[in-house]
């Protein structure tokens, strides 16, 4: 079935080296991703040495040849979706089903998931950041970290006020809003992906589907958190390790 999860991941060492750049080109990456995954991101953060990311995984549903190769172009370039494309409807003209459901399995197999988004997520910035800061060798602490987040709509919204509030709480500024890498700043810097996250969470409590409301109630319930949580501090020693 459908869930929703609380993942996290940090540098090796817990070394600050995701600046600006280094913050675009993984958020870039998670949104190409969510869409070839398909997974819902609710909401999100990135820090210097670590990120957070609460997103739905939902339910397999059986995709179409369309739907696959639409979902391919999010992360690989039209030369090679137009040529698997092609491949691809040679061998169902030719009734080898067979070899073109063997052609579909390996894409398959990586959406839908959690490790396998968070997998090529990690890798595709590793292989870049390696590249372009001229390095080797692992970069991330562990695979990740994860949280299943179940019981009430409440413990949704819970967790993305605190995932949102990290800048905050981190002394980076004063309100989300603006912090550019966390779902809440990218949705107030006219985001429309980073909305339909956010406006989802709100529709749970069947809110107006209209941003103007979902900010105002999203904005209150922040601040909220935020004076509740005055003294807290971030530890994530008791989530769980996925290693799966």
């Amino acid at each position: 079935g459908t869930r929703h999860y609380h993942v996290v991941s940090r540098i090796v060492n817990r070394d600050f080296v995701m600046g600006y750049e280094e913050k675009e080109f993984f958020r870039r990456s998670m949104r190409k991703l969510e869409v070839f995954c398909g997974v819902r991101i609710i909401t999100y953060c990135i820090m210097s040495n670590h990120f957070h990311i609460l997103l739905e995984i939902p339910e397999t549903d059986k995709l179409s040849d369309d739907d696959i190769l639409n979902r391919m172009k999010a992360i690989y370039s039209k030369r090679v979706v137009d040529e698997f494309s092609k491949q691809l409807e040679q061998a169902r003209q030719h009734s080898k089903n067979d070899l073109a459901d063997a052609m579909l399995r390996p894409l398959l197999s990586r959406m839908h998931d959690l490790s396998m988004f968070m997998k090529d997520l990690k890798q595709r910035f590793t292989q870049w950041f390696n590249r372009v800061h001229e390095r080797r060798g692992t970069l991330w602490e562990e695979r990740f970290r994860c949280l299943l987040i179940e019981g009430s709509k409440h413990a949704l919204y819970t967790v993305a006020n605190y995932i949102d509030l990290n800048p905050v709480r981190s002394g980076i500024c004063t309100d989300p809003k603006d912090y550019r890498y966390c779902g809440y700043g990218e949705a107030m810097g006219g985001s429309l992906v980073a909305r339909n996250g956010l406006k989802w969470l709100a529709g749970l409590f069947q809110y107006s589907p209209n941003w103007r409301v979902v900010s105002k109630h999203y904005r209150l319930l922040l601040f909220e958190t935020n004076a509740s949580q005055t003294d807290f501090k971030e530890d994530h020693s008791e989530m769980p390790s996925l290693n799966r």
